[in-house]
């Protein structure tokens, strides 16, 4: 159950984050040798809770993973002081799943296991709106998209525009909670940024896939401070003037300087990793206030980018892969 106080909220939010992996301690687990070396390693940290070595596979790595993040976001929810916008860091678990559901339903199979525990709606809900096709008791930005998307489906089926669909919204629907929370904290600054962020990758993408405006038109995601028609008139901006192009808004100076890093080095991935890191640094900015969900989001948020550096170093172990870690919240 939510707690309403601030300070007894982040007092037990600031045990669990010493408890949180260290950059030198995935280091570690990054020069182990093999792939059971890095597990005991990281079991020996206590991720996870009391498992030994013996009693997880390399292969299972990620039950663990997800068991602890599902641990990390029930822990966050019974202790928020304030459900409204904590939820809305918990949407992406919800987005995901509806989305899985629904690709399950359309390809005639159960759900796979990649469904994910933790979000705002319980998993037995969201599958019986999906199956059922009955999505009235969803926030309403869903509930409109989800109705659009199963009359869509009976003329055709296009994963790609459906999924994007439901992505859009989520962000009309966190876009609809700030609003009317008024809220102009770092809620609105980090989710402002992020749709900013991603309508741009939009815009490369489309432009790399040569896609036109009309494709990219239902890809834009709401609760950005840049208007949809530059990032569609982006579409017919040359490449070398395009982060000049998009140079608007409290945001617009870092997502200039990112595609012109893009444009400079081609490297495609240096915009999720520039928007990762701005995200990170909108946490960090408030990861002491006590008065604000900061340090409750920022651990959160650090568990998942804990998450990923583990599937990274998992994953490239596997693979025989070089191992480049992503940046941690600290």
């Amino acid at each position: 159950m939510p707690h309403p106080s601030y300070e007894y909220a982040v007092g037990r939010i600031s045990v669990f984050s010493r408890r949180m992996l260290t950059a030198a301690q995935l280091r570690r687990i990054a020069e182990a040798t093999d792939v059971t070396e890095a597990l005991a390693l990281l079991l020996e940290t206590g991720y996870g809770g009391n498992l030994t070595p013996a009693q997880v596979v390399h292969t299972e790595i990620d039950y663990v993973i997800r068991a602890q993040l599902q641990m990390s976001r029930k822990m966050v929810w019974e202790l928020t002081p304030d459900p409204d916008l904590t939820s809305l860091f918990l949407l992406e678990v919800d987005t995901h799943n509806i989305k899985t559901f629904l690709k399950a339903r359309l390809m005639g199979i159960e759900a796979p296991d990649v469904l994910i525990e933790g979000g705002v709606f319980p998993l037995d809900f969201l599958k019986d709106c999906v199956y059922n096709k009955k999505y009235d008791k969803l926030p309403d930005a869903y509930r409109i998209a989800m109705n659009k998307i199963e009359i869509d489906l009976q003329r055709s089926i296009d994963p790609l525009l459906f999924s994007a669909q439901i992505d859009c919204a989520m962000f009309k629907h966190i876009k609809s909670v700030l609003d009317k929370r008024e809220e102009e904290g770092f809620v609105r600054e980090y989710f402002t940024l992020m749709a900013d962020f991603q309508n741009a990758r939009s815009v490369i993408r489309s432009r790399m896939l040569n896609w036109n405006s009309d494709k990219l038109r239902p890809m834009l995601l709401d609760c950005g401070e840049i208007d949809h028609s530059v990032f569609i008139e982006g579409m017919d901006t040359p490449l070398e003037q395009l982060g000049a192009k998009l140079n608007r808004g409290p945001n617009g100076k870092l997502i200039s300087q990112t595609i012109e890093e893009y444009v400079a080095t081609g490297n495609v991935p240096i915009l999720k990793r520039r928007m990762e890191t701005a995200l990170m640094n909108v946490l960090r900015a408030v990861k002491w206030d006590v008065s604000t969900l900061g340090p409750i989001i920022g651990y959160l948020m650090g568990r998942e980018a804990e998450a990923k550096a583990l599937r990274i170093i998992f994953g490239a172990k596997r693979a025989g892969f070089e191992i480049e870690l992503p940046e941690l919240y600290a």
